[in-house]
């Protein structure tokens, strides 16, 4: 199983609520930012408690933002930053913290409790961005293998509507993504949304926590990983599809030219589904879908197109819309943009933590600084590496994206 811990922050002395008055709505949220973070429970002993936990995760956090993406690093941001970080509510009574410091104190902390400070700060983030398509994968942290052990993944939740990663769960070494998507749902209020999962999560028991449990609705990818089924849906398709048309419902996207390419795509959508084997197993499955993708290409020898198409068939508990479905479909890949994001802004597989739990934990602070940093980037068509840029140099852009 998934290893977790469930924090509650609320219940810390001097906690904050998520719901602000209209009067300095800002600065609550800012407060509420910093108290997240400084309510991190302190596993650290003697001397090692020189200098404050939620100072020294705070001004992680921030250097994140900016850029910088090593303990020496987040010592010199410190470093530079120092009376700002004091302004922000960050006193650092004894000084400047060394990136030994920095080092153990994301080895030691608990990464549950480092995905609660997430979630708390996912949930300042997309304050009011309620409903919407919330993308569940998992991602490898490439270089945080531990000699002899596994490639840490975390499979994390992502709100594309307001471009927040909602929350993750570390996976279990000795198992697989798998277990860890019930514990990722668990933890997140998902009412009303529409929740997407790629094929390694088209699972019955993750259909019936989705629908009866968190009341959402569930798109999930179908493959080979559940053949009965997938065999069923492809003759469905095949055969029903030209003899019953009138059971199927069709949308054509417009084409899109991007990139020397050109893409078509269309979604066919029945809720005939009463007649697959294991339908009963299969809580709240109302339709099924496919989409067919054509990408044409040309060759830049001969001058002509070159034209290749796939399939991708899907389980769900919406209704028959076919044009939601395609959008929803797509919304998905949402969530392999934010892992390349994390690969090539934010350097993930790049990273070499691996004591205790500093893989995790480093990854848990990647996911709050693109939280705070991707919003604001979508808000004025930058990229998020220009965003970065302007949080490193402008201290107004940096408050605009904590704010």
């Amino acid at each position: 199983m998934a290893h977790i811990v469930y924090y509650n922050m609320q219940s810390v002395k001097g906690g904050f609520s998520p719901f602000f008055g209209n009067a300095d709505k800002e600065a609550a949220k800012m407060n509420a930012i910093v108290r997240c973070v400084a309510s991190v429970p302190d596993p650290r002993r003697g001397n090692h408690r020189k200098h404050a936990l939620g100072d020294m995760l705070f001004a992680s956090l921030v250097s994140v933002m900016c850029g910088y993406d090593s303990y020496t690093a987040f010592a010199r941001f410190t470093e530079l930053n120092l009376e700002w970080l004091r302004g922000m509510g960050c006193p650092f009574a004894n000084g400047v913290p060394s990136h030994d410091a920095f080092r153990y104190a994301f080895s030691v902390v608990d990464h549950g409790i480092f995905s609660a400070c997430l979630r708390n700060v996912a949930g300042i983030a997309a304050a009011n961005a309620g409903g919407g398509v919330v993308a569940i994968d998992g991602k490898a942290v490439r270089r945080g293998r531990k000699r002899g052990g596994k490639t840490p993944y975390i499979v994390n939740a992502w709100a594309e509507a307001c471009g927040v990663v909602l929350g993750e769960v570390k996976v279990d070494e000795k198992s697989n993504e798998i277990p860890a998507i019930p514990e990722v749902l668990r933890t997140l209020g998902l009412e009303g949304c529409i929740v997407t999962v790629d094929a390694a999560g088209c699972q019955k028991t993750v259909m019936r926590q989705i629908v009866r449990d968190c009341k959402a609705d569930a798109v999930l990818a179908l493959k080979d990983n559940q053949k009965t089924l997938h065999d069923e849906m492809l003759l469905l398709f095949e055969r029903e599809r030209e003899a019953s048309p009138r059971l199927f419902a069709k949308y054509e996207a417009p084409a899109e030219k991007n990139s020397g390419r050109v893409e078509r795509r269309t979604c066919w959508q029945t809720d005939y589904v009463g007649w697959f084997e294991d339908i009963d197993e299969w809580y709240g499955l109302r339709s099924v879908i496919m989409v067919e993708a054509e990408r044409s290409v040309r060759n830049a020898e001969t001058g002509e197109w070159e034209t290749s198409s796939e399939r991708r068939l899907y389980i769900s508990s919406l209704g028959v819309d076919p044009e939601l479905a395609l959008e929803t479909t797509r919304k998905h890949w949402g969530v392999e943009s934010m892992h390349w994001t994390l690969d090539v802004t934010y350097r993930e597989d790049y990273c070499r933590a691996r004591t205790g739990h500093a893989a995790a934990n480093r990854a848990s602070v990647r996911r709050m600084a693109a939280s705070l940093t991707i919003p604001w980037a979508r808000r004025r068509k930058f990229t998020v590496k220009e965003a970065m840029m302007f949080a490193n140099q402008s201290k107004e852009a940096r408050l605009e994206m904590l704010l």
